[in-house]
């Protein structure tokens, strides 16, 4: 094979094993070399060298990533918009967890509250307080049109990630920012779930960038963060470190912790700092049960 066939392309959308790789103004379907597949796993957003064939195209290598997500399986993305909405009722644990994700991998995180027609403005305001110090929130309606502008705007330029439970919304407001008409589905009447619609993870070009839109899930069970050091992946917590009576402290159980004082006076969250701890429990046990 010969030089000239091969080409640098990204990753767009994977179907069974099935890769389609954006090169060069072309859209190729290509599939994984076999070192690769036995190797580490290729993402949507992954830069890769391609060699073209027919009638299908091999990928030969993945180039580096400048940062990857896992759950939504994502790389090379610039700001992961994680969606939230009144219906159904938002899991801020696994909020807080694609949050550490991003922080760990230099993402910039928005916090997207969708379906803001069904809820009071107080009750957003309420909800989202914990969050507007640490990183940008804003509400929308994907059904009535509110504040897609400015969703839009953040868009632009970018390659961006959209996350979140399943029947937030996430494919409603892309279809609303990019006049597609992707399948949508809402929720379980018997059981207030979302139905999950979105098969597999896909790019489309929209606002001016273009947005990764990504399966619902429920549970986020792998975070790439050692236990000891989960304290500086949280930024209203950083500042306080140094106040502390011990540089290492972990804010659990170490006596004289700037970050409980805080907590008692009201300055840190009490919802945040409770899930801090199941997380940091969480990882403290899946590391000492790797090691026993």
């Amino acid at each position: 094979m010969t030089k000239h066939n091969a080409v640098q392309g990204q990753v767009v959308r994977i179907v069974s094993n099935r890769y389609t790789v954006e090169a060069e103004g072309k859209t190729y379907i290509a599939y994984a070399r076999g070192r690769l597949r036995l190797g580490e796993d290729i993402f949507v957003g992954d830069n890769v060298v391609l060699e073209i064939q027919k009638p299908l195209s091999v990928i030969e290598e993945i180039l580096p990533r400048k940062n990857k997500m896992i759950r939504p399986y994502v790389a090379n993305i610039d700001s992961v918009i994680l969606i939230v909405a009144k219906e159904p009722e938002p899991d801020w644990i696994l909020v807080d967890k694609i949050l550490l994700n991003c922080f760990k991998e230099g993402i910039e995180p928005i916090l997207c509250y969708n379906k803001c027609d069904l809820a009071e403005k107080a009750e957003t305001e309420i909800l989202l307080a914990p969050y507007q110090k640490i990183v940008k929130c804003l509400t929308v309606s994907g059904l009535r049109g509110d504040n897609l502008s400015e969703l839009g705007s953040l868009v632009k330029g970018k390659l961006v990630c959209f996350a979140g439970q399943s029947a937030v919304g996430k494919t409603s407001i892309l279809n609303a920012l990019s006049g597609l008409s992707l399948k949508t589905d809402g929720l379980s009447a018997r059981i207030m779930r979302g139905k999950n619609t979105t098969r597999h993870v896909e790019i489309f070009n929209v606002c001016g960038g273009r947005v990764a839109d990504t399966c619902g899930f429920s549970m986020l069970e792998s975070i790439e963060v050692e236990y000891t050091e989960l304290m500086y992946y949280y930024p209203e917590f950083v500042p306080l470190q140094s106040a502390c009576r011990y540089k290492s402290c972990t804010h659990i159980a170490e006596p004289d912790c700037a970050v409980k004082e805080a907590l008692k006076k009201g300055l840190i969250d009490s919802g945040r700092y409770a899930r801090y701890t199941e997380i940091y429990r969480e990882l403290k046990k899946a590391r000492e049960e790797r090691y026993e």
